[in-house]
């Protein structure tokens, strides 16, 4: 009986072993910021190997878009960097979990969002494979979504909720491409967030703002375009 209970044992682990699938999971935030004067963002992931011995591991990209103007996407695993437009990456992983990344390239001055899409598969049994990944990299603020690019002149809404605990939306809009900025300030004139400070194309757009951390009171909310300038005052309540 203990000779059945051994044998058992082993397969069961032997089973367990060789039935499980590649760990893949991305260690940055959904979207990471890529400013608009940087030419290369990165957004990283965590490969785990958990054989029990070192494994060859092949990356492949699934899909990808990426702003027609930018100069593509690109792998960085445990060996080396691949070249932009290479879709597979293989190497050998020891067990354990390894860094690897993704990379974007752009020019100076270029501006929008990008994703890429990426699995991984064991390259000896390629049916154990992650379940697929995305990296997305953004130009805008996190947290701000243009609604329309057909604008006439330069706008500040009244946020809403207002009063609001602790989340509200803030419209603005700007007739042509601009350097702009929102900032919000206390009732004694203090900066206690910058919602928005970067080159922004003609358009509406809405930006939220959580007041998570801050106390109850009035806050002031400024928007700086060009030479326009404009003031509004909201009210957290909680």
């Amino acid at each position: 009986m203990k000779k059945l209970l051994f044998i058992f044992s082993i397969c069961f682990l032997s089973f367990n072993i060789f039935s499980q699938n590649p760990g893949f999971v991305r260690t940055s935030p959904e979207w990471v910021p890529f400013h608009v004067d940087s030419v290369q963002a990165k957004s990283y992931a965590t490969v785990t190997n958990p054989y029990g011995s070192a494994e060859s591991f092949r990356i492949i990209m699934i899909s990808y878009n990426v702003p027609p103007d930018w100069e593509g996407v690109g792998i960085c695993d445990i060996m080396l960097c691949y070249g932009l437009g290479v879709d597979t990456a293989i190497a050998t992983y020891p067990t354990g979990q390894s860094q690897i990344y993704i990379y974007y390239s752009k020019l100076p001055g270029r501006t929008g969002s990008a994703t890429s899409t990426w699995k991984l598969e064991r390259v000896s049994n390629p049916s154990q494979q992650s379940a697929p990944v995305t990296f997305g990299v953004t130009t805008a603020p996190i947290g701000i979504h243009q609604i329309s690019t057909i604008v006439k002149e330069f706008s500040l809404g009244q946020n809403y909720p207002n009063p609001f605990n602790p989340t509200t939306k803030i419209n603005f809009s700007i007739p042509n491409s601009d350097y702009v900025s929102l900032r919000v300030y206390d009732i004694l004139g203090r900066e206690v967030k910058v919602l928005v400070s970067e080159n922004l194309t003609t358009g509406e757009y809405e930006v939220d703002f959580d007041a998570k951390g801050l106390s109850s009171g009035m806050y002031y909310y400024s928007l700086r375009a060009g030479d326009y300038v404009s003031v509004k005052k909201m009210v957290l309540v909680k």
